[in-house]
């Protein structure tokens, strides 16, 4: 895993210092990280850096402190990231390669990747999709979908992260009409004004507990969102 940032990295012999306070070892993703880079962010994750006395304002508050004992953390869990919502991302010292998601509201654990490497895969993927998404909505203030008739039925799909459904939404009308075949073959396509679906469907959408789907292949597969989300990077976009 390469994540560049401004602040140099660190020899095998610090990571390995840090590892010995941690009381395990670190995933092989984030040992290849550190190795050239320090500090580095993926996505809404802020990684903790190792304390660099040369950029101590910069890494104070370093992997050593954010595992502290008093923080309140799972037994067995040691965070690596963390991203502003009290949230924390980590791995178990019983398998330090998987890669799971501490949730702060709930206190519960959930598995999110194999490894450090495909945990960042993924969210860079999600961040290129819904990027583009976004300003091409924006451009065009329309949103395309699928549906059985013109104000209901709209397509979607069920989630394959979730116990719900994932309402199928496209940037463009070829995205969409490249969907439209087997079951959805008859479909009308519908042109959602963007204003509409940001002030009315994904609030809606939030509270109904729906995810949205973003650009999907014709084979209906692609990345799934929250609505929350989806109209916080239409937000920042605008």
């Amino acid at each position: 895993m390469r994540i560049e940032t401004n602040l140099p990295g660190f020899t095998l012999e610090t990571i390995e210092a840090v590892e010995q306070a941690l009381g395990s070892r670190l995933p092989n993703g984030l040992r290849e990280a550190w190795l050239h880079d320090n500090k580095f962010e993926v996505g809404e994750w802020f990684f903790y850096p190792i304390k660099d006395e040369r950029f101590f304002n910069k890494t104070w508050d370093d992997i050593i402190r954010a595992n502290r004992d008093e923080r309140g953390l799972p037994e067995d869990f040691i965070t690596v990231a963390a991203n502003g919502s009290g949230d924390e991302l980590g791995f178990l010292t019983s398998d330090v390669e998987t890669i799971y998601i501490w949730w702060h509201e709930t206190e519960e654990l959930e598995r999110v990747a194999d490894s450090i490497d495909a945990f960042v895969e993924v969210v860079r993927l999600e961040s290129d999709v819904i990027e583009r998404f976004c300003a091409r909505v924006l451009e065009s203030e329309t949103v395309f979908g699928l549906s059985a008739e013109t104000d209901n039925g709209w397509a979607y799909a069920p989630s394959i992260i979730e116990a719900t459904d994932v309402l199928l939404f496209f940037s463009t009308r070829e995205r969409a009409l490249a969907c439209r075949a087997e079951e959805w073959e008859d479909y009308q396509l519908i042109e959602l004004p963007l204003d509409l679906f940001v002030a009315g469907w994904l609030p809606n959408m939030a509270d109904d507990g729906l995810l949205c789907g973003l650009d999907w292949s014709s084979d209906l597969k692609g990345m799934e969102y929250d609505p929350e989300t989806v109209l916080e990077a239409i937000e920042e976009v605008n």
